[in-house]
């Protein structure tokens, strides 16, 4: 799912709702994208990343998903994360600290980006052993 864009799309998606408007999915009836569908994927993943602010430095190619090139898409996606956490930042810094329920949500918005980028290393690592077993 990491390979094909998937996951790297929804991952988008659930920081900036509708950031990528097209997600291909594989069904039970054809359980493997085409090449063409994986390809899109990744190439709305990385549009989206330079939408939301990700540094030119930070963004992966293409063939870094395609061909599993973890260290450079871990690199993308915790930029993602930092650039996205650092917009909530600002948001926190501009509005006056009290006890309310918005500053309740500011906190489980950071537990949801520390969650993020748990939930992205454990999908890599369970790439990475599902590639070693293949092999």
């Amino acid at each position: 799912a990491l390979s094909n864009g998937t996951v790297l799309c929804q991952l988008v998606n659930h920081i900036r709702p509708r950031s990528v408007s097209i997600i291909h999915i594989p069904s039970p009836a054809v359980p493997k994208l085409s090449s063409a569908k994986c390809r899109l994927n990744v190439e709305n993943f990385i549009a989206a990343c330079r939408k939301l602010g990700v540094a030119e430095m930070d963004v992966c190619v293409c063939s870094d998903v395609l061909l599993c090139k973890l260290p450079a898409v871990l690199r993308c996606v915790t930029a993602l994360l930092a650039v996205e956490g650092g917009g909530m930042a600002e948001k926190d810094h501009l509005s006056p600290r009290h006890s309310s329920p918005s500053s309740s949500s500011s906190s489980s918005s950071v537990l949801s980006t520390d969650f993020l980028l748990f939930y992205c290393a454990a999908m890599i690592l369970l790439y990475v052993l599902y590639c070693y077993l293949l092999a």
